[in-house]
This record gives structure tokens, C-alpha cells and sequence, in this order.
């Protein structure tokens, strides 16, 4: 029995991995510009306190872009697969065995029937072979590979960023809040965003 065979049912629970992505964010965003900084920007009459709002939620936003546009890039961009035709253009039968050139050893797929260029691995989830395969990201619904390599590297990187900034920034209304909660004086939806917001930009 081949259980390699359920491994294809993990793009359905990629697509609920992409919402909850959305809702990490949705929280995130809500936390930091709806619930703090900016009520902050427009009643603060603190001229600095004002400033550092305003710095604040433009690179929460910036960051926040960049973050959403490098995952969805990632999500669309075709990892990169190996032609239906290689086996053929590169000498047909032989490459069953094995071959070898200048950048390496050619393997060969069983299950694409296919010839396999160096560092190409066949995906159990993408049933089919992917080009510099790195792994399937579950969270991506795609493989990470020679054409979105860049793009996860990316969005990694913005999603580490944006992280940071969330704890740096939601820390003292997070200590505010649970200073006011001795005296019974803030409410259970503010707790709720606050304690959502840290626990998904937690690392």
C-alpha cells in the first residue's frame, strides 16, 4: 500500500493554511493600527508621541505590503518542473540508468517517467518532479523551488520584520493593559485582539 498516495490531500489543507495566514495578519493589523497607534495619531495632541505614531504605522504598513506581496508571489509562482519531453531531447532510454554531464547526474523518475536534472526531486503533494527542489511548504500550498526561491526567502524575511515589530510595539500597551485589568477598567475584546496579536507573531 502506497500511502505517498494521500500526500495530494494536503493542498486542500494548504488553502485553509492561506486564510489563516490572512487571519494572522487581519488580527495583527488590528492590534497594532486599529486598536493602538492609531487612536494614538489623531488624539494624541503630544507632538512626539504623534510623530513616533505616524512613523510607526507607515512601516508597519510598508513591512505589511511587502509581506503579503512576497507570500502571494511565492503561493502563484511556479516552482519550476521538468519538461514532458526531457527524457527524449536528452538521449531517451539510457537516462533510466543514469547519466552523467557536466553539472551532474542525471537521475531518473519512476513514477513522472521522466528523466531528472540535478538537485530535482519528485514531490509527493505536486505529483510531479520540481526543479532545485528545497521542500512543499504546507503553508504556501506550492513547492519552494528554482523559480520561488527568492520570493520565500523573502517572504520569510518580511514576516520576520513585521514579527519584530509587533512585539516591540504592542509591549507597552500589552503591560498598560494588564496594569488596568488589576483595577477591572479595560475589556475582554481588547484583551482578546491583544493576547491573538502576540500569540501569532510570536517566533
Amino acid at each position: 500500500m502506497n500511502l505517498f498516495r494521500f500526500c495530494s490531500g494536503l493542498r486542500v489543507l494548504g488553502y485553509f493554511m492561506i486564510l489563516l495566514v490572512i487571519a494572522f495578519v487581519a488580527v495583527s493589523y488590528y492590534a497594532v493600527v486599529v486598536n493602538t497607534w492609531w487612536p494614538i495619531l489623531i488624539e494624541n495632541n503630544h507632538r512626539a508621541l504623534s510623530a513616533l505614531a505616524c512613523l510607526i504605522i507607515l512601516v508597519f504598513h510598508f513591512l505589511l505590503i511587502m509581506l503579503l506581496w512576497s507570500y502571494f508571489t511565492v503561493v502563484f509562482t511556479d516552482p519550476g518542473s521538468v519538461p514532458e519531453h526531457f527524457r527524449r531531447e536528452l538521449g531517451g532510454d539510457s537516462l533510466e540508468a543514469g547519466a552523467s554531464t557536466e553539472q551532474g547526474a542525471f537521475g531518473y523518475c519512476p513514477k513522472c517517467r521522466n528523466a531528472k536534472p540535478p538537485r530535482c526531486h519528485h514531490c509527493s503533494v505536486c505529483q510531479r518532479c520540481v526543479l532545485k527542489m528545497d521542500h512543499h511548504c504546507v503553508w504556501i500550498v506550492n513547492c519552494v523551488g528554482a523559480r520561488n526561491y527568492k520570493f520565500f526567502l523573502l517572504f520569510l524575511l518580511y514576516t520576520f520584520l513585521e514579527t519584530m515589530l509587533d512585539v516591540v510595539v504592542l509591549l507597552p500597551s500589552f503591560i498598560e493593559f494588564f496594569s488596568q485589568a488589576i483595577k477591572h477598567s479595560s475589556s475582554p475584546g481588547q484583551l482578546a485582539s491583544l493576547v491573538l496579536a502576540f500569540d501569532s507573531v510570536s517566533p
